[in-house]
């Protein structure tokens, strides 16, 4: 729980509710957008924000069923640092796993419940209803498929050298010592059941994407020995034949960027979600 009052006055031009222009920037850790414990997000509201400050909304890795929110923690510091006039959500969900019975479907309604959650407190925060989505590994998959499949008012969407087919049979009868096992198990704890090409594909952000899809930014590295380069490369050549507004950005990096490469990929974000949000 916190207790966070916000200053505000009409707009007698608009009819709004706007704050003032003296309304600092601050910083809310460990909101609660549901009963659960990991249904908590960090938020960061900029100084002088208004009806028309966007959000962008930051879902972490850690192969669906591990990670945290504060594992974006530098991601979160860099786009408040390069865009300082948008608001960030930083959010956890509850994590993949057979014992709890918690797989694809859980994690979506997840994010769901936090997007209506900050649609109901924009008045609140003093910030628009104009979201961007952004995830790293799974948490861009996850960033993906839900601006694809379940919610397409999300303006823009990037994608962290996250897996874009996961009815990729090559990948799914692998063992990934990075991964610590079997990679169909991962997969199999994530969707709910095992391999069936048409569960999977429904799940896959290659297969739900449209040409009216949300403008789509993605980055990996290209040898990346977890998610491989080629699922993000046959997105990149999708997003082309749909005609969806797109960038893709390939380094040479593992599943991670050094500090150089961070910035430049958080640089390119930045520019690219100011053209959707703005």
């Amino acid at each position: 729980m916190f207790s966070y009052l916000v200053s505000c006055k009409k707009d007698s031009n608009q009819g709004g509710i706007v704050n003032p222009p003296a309304v600092p920037d601050t910083t809310i850790l460990n909101v609660s957008y549901g009963t659960h414990q990991r249904q908590v997000y960090d938020i960061y509201l900029p100084q002088n924000r208004d009806t028309t400050t966007p959000l962008v909304v930051m879902i972490h890795g850690g192969a669906w069923k591990a990670g945290q929110k504060e594992d974006l923690n530098s991601y979160f510091n860099l786009i408040k640092s390069k865009w300082p006039q948008t608001a960030i959500v930083n959010m956890n969900y509850r994590l993949a796993s057979n014992t709890e019975n918690i797989h694809h479907n859980q994690i979506m309604d997840d994010i769901n419940s936090l997007i209506n959650h900050l649609k109901d407190k924009k008045q609140f925060y003093g910030v628009s209803s104009k979201i961007g989505m952004m995830g790293a590994s799974a948490g861009g998959q996850l960033a993906m498929i839900y601006a694809y499949k379940y919610n397409s008012s999300i303006k823009c969407v990037a994608n962290i050298f996250g897996p874009g087919i996961i009815n990729d049979w090559s990948w799914y009868n692998s063992t990934n010592i990075w991964l610590g096992g079997y990679t169909g198990n991962i997969l199999a704890e994530y969707v709910g059941q095992p391999w069936d090409s048409l569960a999977y594909k429904a799940v896959s952000p290659y297969w739900q994407v449209k040409s009216t899809s949300a403008p789509t930014i993605i980055f990996h590295g290209n040898l990346d020995p977890i998610v491989p380069v080629y699922q993000s490369q046959w997105l990149n050549g999708k997003l082309n034949t749909l005609g969806v507004s797109h960038q893709y950005h390939e380094y040479i990096a593992f599943h991670s960027f050094d500090n150089t490469q961070s910035d430049d990929v958080m640089n390119k974000l930045v520019t690219f979600f100011k053209t959707y949000l703005n």
